[in-house]
């Protein structure tokens, strides 16, 4: 006889939960769904659930590198002058061909302000589909 492995479906408490019903699958080694549990759940249970610490931690580290890239996007050579971070931002389409037409956002000045800002700053979120040239004036 071929051991049995659990394997259970476990929705973390920070996602969204469309439903009252969890449904738990018991599998056998090959992965064939040998038997399943439906739980029910109430709503008060719901709303008393703290956020999975693990799920915010993977967010916490997906926040960090997306500040990195950005940054090393707008790096003037060779992406910056080209304004692929203001690409990867979300921006007007109107934006990079600035870049490009200032000759790389002014000899690359531009990029180079952009790199220290998106790399020292705490909140890089705040440029996100900003439509203006100098990204940084508010």
């Amino acid at each position: 006889m071929k051991p049995l492995f659990i394997f259970m479906i476990f929705i973390f408490s920070s996602l969204k939960i469309f439903s009252e019903k969890i449904e738990i699958c018991f599998c056998d080694s090959s992965n064939l769904i040998c038997q399943t549990k439906t739980i029910q759940i109430s709503h008060t249970e719901l709303l008393n659930t703290k956020p999975n610490p693990i799920f915010l931690f993977f967010k916490k580290i997906q926040k960090r590198n997306r500040k990195i890239t950005a940054a090393l996007l707008a790096f003037p050579f060779p992406f910056g002058i080209v304004g692929l971070h203001r690409i990867f931002l979300g921006t007007k389409p109107w934006v990079p061909v600035v870049y490009i037409a200032s000759l790389g956002g002014i000899f690359g000045i531009l990029p180079l302000i952009d790199f220290f800002v998106l790399l020292f700053d705490k909140n890089p979120e705040q440029y996100d589909n900003n439509a203006k040239i100098f990204m940084w004036i508010r």
